[in-house]
């Protein structure tokens, strides 16, 4: 079951990753591919901080540990930008394959049509089957992904002129191999510069290391192994499996390059539908829709994903303790006369009005820009605030309620602007995010009043304490 788990988690970038990454191998080169060392980055931090951390907390929602340590009001600033977050992801994640789609057709099939249809059928599949629909769709659409990586990978190595030789060959004379991308001078120039291995890394590790620790899905996924030792193992088997997924569809970018400098393709038409497009003319019959199946199959276990976790604190964050005054948690015990046949109903409800964001919010990212500027500015921005909360609850004593909150909303205005009304780079909203929130936060603590003595006792210093429970 630890493996399930494992590859359920290999696949929640996978979907956007499959157009986004050979696109933008094409305009930037190999100097993507160094990406799939942030994993060797943040295994510390997941392995000796975040899984230990958090199988010692019993909870319903992850962010009810922002009330036992904080209180209500961050807890509830916290579960919104989650929400945000994971509609983001959602919408991009259905938008990608809908663009294959489309671009496979020549424009026969309409995106929106594709949109709506995919978000109303994971939505149902989401809000009837529960987490374990969504694992176990996940296990089998990984499956058919990598099935569908492997026939690209194929195809379009045999059919590059010369090979694999040339293929670098070509890559190499366009100066495409290179990993490294030379920085602007200045400080201004440099966050402006679209792409840089430094604002590479900062992107990946940020959101990784968000990922690990402030996403519900995921946070469940940790609790759900039997051991601290199985949540690192299953870790390790998806970081292994992104890595793999991840230089397969730089390959697949770098080929597609060198294809299109012997057969040009349509004058005009963006990066991100030249996959599509490619497949169109070259893969055999049948195959084109084996490869958009897999796109589609992919991205939809992100969607279902969001789609469960997001409904889960739109219930449990929010609607209970919010506009119910209940608290459904584990560690403090769930109160007398809770139904949980009401409780369903309103997952059931959250997990619609889920869908029906998501669904909305992907009929509009068009406009964006290109399919990796939709994935850092829709679905990455909003992690950073939310890790900074986290890291000034676990490692900040001194850090208040007030101190947080202030924090927390400065970091999600932050970027925003840093995404949407600026020109600093796409890759770097989350990063500023969590570095406002992380200045605010603590420059806040020192002129309010310091926590109260019992909130102390969720500081990471003080959950290691206890029992591990393994």
């Amino acid at each position: 079951m630890a493996a399930g788990r494992a590859v359920a988690d290999a696949a929640l970038n996978s979907g956007i990753d499959y157009l986004t990454q050979p696109s933008a191998t094409i305009q930037y080169g190999l100097v993507l591919a160094l990406g799939v060392l942030s994993w060797f980055a943040i295994y510390p931090w997941v392995s000796m901080i975040v899984f230990p951390f958090f199988r010692r907390l019993h909870v319903y929602s992850i962010y009810e540990y922002l009330e036992s340590r904080f209180d209500v009001r961050v807890r509830t600033l916290a579960a919104l930008i989650f929400v945000a977050w994971r509609l983001g992801w959602m919408a991009t994640a259905l938008y990608v394959p809908c663009l294959a789609i489309n671009a496979a057709s020549g424009g026969a099939i309409d995106i929106t049509l594709m949109i709506v249809i995919a978000g109303v059928l994971v939505t149902l599949y989401t809000m009837l089957g529960g987490i374990q629909a969504v694992i176990w769709n996940d296990v089998i659409q990984f499956s058919v992904m990598f099935f569908g990586l492997g026939a690209t990978v194929w195809i379009v190595a045999t059919t590059a002129t010369g090979g694999v030789a040339g293929i670098w060959s070509a890559a190499d004379a366009a100066g495409k191999t290179g990993l490294w991308v030379p920085l602007a001078h200045g400080i201004a120039p440099f966050f402006q510069q679209p792409m840089t291995v430094p604002a590479l890394f900062s992107a990946l590790i940020v959101g990784r290391m968000a990922q690990y620790t402030t996403d519900q899905t995921m946070i469940l996924r940790i609790q759900s192994t039997r051991t601290t030792r199985e949540a690192r193992q299953a870790f390790v088997v998806n970081a292994a499996g992104d890595a793999l997924w991840m230089l397969g569809l730089t390959f697949v970018g770098l080929a597609l390059f060198a294809y299109f400098q012997h057969t040009p393709a349509p004058e005009g038409l963006p990066p991100d539908r030249l996959l599509p497009y490619f497949m169109t003319q070259v893969f055999p019959a049948g195959t084109v829709g084996l490869v958009n199946a897999a796109i589609l199959a992919a991205s939809l276990s992100s969607v279902d994903a969001a789609v469960h976790s997001g409904s889960s604190v739109l219930v449990i964050d929010l609607y209970n303790r919010v506009f119910k005054g209940v608290r459904l948690d584990r560690h403090v015990g769930d109160p007398a006369g809770v139904d949980g046949h009401a409780q369903v109903r309103a997952l059931r409800i959250a997990a619609v009005v889920m869908g029906v964001l998501g669904t909305t919010l992907a009929s509009n990212v068009q406009g964006m820009g290109t399919l990796l500027e939709i994935n850092k500015k829709v679905t990455d921005s909003f992690a950073g605030p939310l890790f900074g909360i986290f890291l000034l609850a676990m490692f900040s004593p001194r850090t208040s309620s007030a101190a947080a909150l202030a924090g927390g909303a400065a970091g999600a205005l932050a970027a925003y602007l840093v995404a949407y009304q600026s020109t600093i780079g796409f890759f770097w909203p989350s990063t500023f995010g969590l570095v406002s929130t992380l200045v605010v936060g603590v420059a806040i603590s020192f002129v309010t009043p310091r926590p109260r003595a019992d909130a102390l006792a969720y500081t990471w210093r003080a959950i290691m304490q206890r029992p591990a429970g393994d």
